[in-house]
């Protein structure tokens, strides 16, 4: 995975021919085959009509997400081949306006455009069936299909956001971004950002009390978002940070956390409870799980106040049985516990609005790769994003040289 690989013949001078024409013919896309073996570069035909509803993307940046990391690691299984990514941002080439294709109109799709750059979801749902209708949960849709996750074979094979293009189905929510926002930013927003605002949102926090006090257990890029989100947008005073790692925790603080180191010493167990507690004596607010990790559930509810709320967001794996939570302390406390998995369209809106507002004063490329790595450099990227030096690699979809 870590060497560099060579560009096939017919690849080179691509994007000098993307260049030279209004509208490209084929999309370069890069496709990973199974663990152990490098990306392949392959050209993939562009779609000659779009279905109504459909938008024809052309990729800027994208970002490398942990769940694709682990996938290249082989510790998350997808049907291969693929085109990886889920995370980007591109613009507008085409918009599908066949009507008799069969397909129902993209809902708020006037308001799109060729030429307008756009952030999308991370899945694409029907609309229609109970889950996005009646339980206003489209992430949960029965016949949903997630980007990046998606065999070659589907559709047009463009399912992933590591190619100099990507379709997006009708079902799937674009949104317009401000002109002020740098599409470097804005790449993560349509899964980390998004996933924080829908598992961080204001109605579903304590209705009584300050709410002025939150604990984040885990600060890679959902952590360092919810800290930026739960100060900035719901307006707290004191956000503690937990995290293993002392880096992580210095760009967490920068956000505007107080750090407090993990490590597996008991004394430090303690004292991390009682900086809490002396400054929250009858415990915090809200507490947000971002490790995966379920051993840390026990110290999350030890530090809530009683009618807290714990918010569930990284144990999405099956070794998250919590043996240690017992139901009576969750009702003595009577806690609230809310179990968050992606989100709904409106999550993704609020997320963009959220950058847009707090760009000047949110350090937001901190937590990104200083540089952007060309698409044909896709496996140096991916070296890059597992040693953990930044919460996101950027990879630049148009650079096929």
């Amino acid at each position: 995975m870590h060497g560099r690989w060579s560009v096939c013949h017919a690849c080179r001078g691509l994007t000098r021919r993307f260049l030279n024409r209004r509208w490209a013919t084929k999309a370069v896309a890069a496709v990973f085959h199974e663990v152990g073996k490098p990306f392949e570069l392959r050209e993939i035909p562009l779609p000659e009509k779009l279905n109504e509803g459909e938008l024809l993307v052309r990729m800027e940046v994208a970002t490398i997400c942990g769940s694709d990391l682990h996938t290249v690691s082989g510790k998350r299984q997808e049907p291969m081949p693929l085109v990886l990514g889920h995370e980007g941002v591109g613009v507008i080439e085409r918009v599908g306006s066949d009507i008799f294709s069969g397909n129902r109109p993209r809902h708020r799709g006037w308001k799109l455009r060729e030429g307008d750059r756009v952030t999308f979801s991370v899945a694409d749902s029907c609309g229609l069936c109970p889950e996005c209708t009646l339980h206003k949960l489209p992430q949960k849709c029965v016949s949903l299909m997630k980007y990046g996750h998606a065999r070659i074979s589907e559709g047009t094979g463009l399912n992933g956001t590591y190619a100099t293009h990507i379709l997006l189905r009708p079902g799937t929510h674009a949104v317009k971004l401000p002109s002020k926002l740098s599409s470097r930013i804005c790449a993560p927003a349509n899964c980390a950002l998004a996933t924080v605002v829908n598992a961080l949102d204001m109605a579903r926090l304590p209705r009584y009390g300050s709410n002025k006090s939150a604990v984040v257990q885990g600060v890679g890029l959902l952590g360092i978002y919810a800290v930026a989100w739960l100060r900035k947008r719901v307006g707290m005073d004191t956000v503690f940070c937990l995290d293993t790692q002392p880096e992580r925790l210095k760009t967490a603080e920068r956000f505007g956390g107080v750090p407090l180191l993990v490590t597996e010493n008991e004394e430090d167990y303690l004292e991390r409870s009682r900086t809490i507690r002396e400054m929250y004596p009858r415990g915090v607010d809200v507490a947000v799980e971002m490790t995966g990790a379920k051993h840390v559930i026990h110290e999350g509810v030890q530090l809530l106040r009683n009618g807290g709320h714990y918010s569930f967001t990284g144990m999405v794996h099956p070794d998250s049985q919590l043996s240690s939570l017992t139901g009576e302390t969750i009702i003595r406390k009577c806690l609230t516990i809310r179990g968050v998995h992606n989100y709904t369209p409106w999550n993704l809106e609020e997320a963009v609005k959220f950058l847009d507002e707090f760009r000047e004063e949110l350090p937001l490329e901190s937590v990104l790769s200083p540089t952007s790595y060309k698409l044909s450099e896709i496996n140096e990227a991916f070296a890059e994003a597992q040693t953990g030096s930044y919460c996101r690699v950027v990879v630049s979809c148009q650079d096929v040289s």
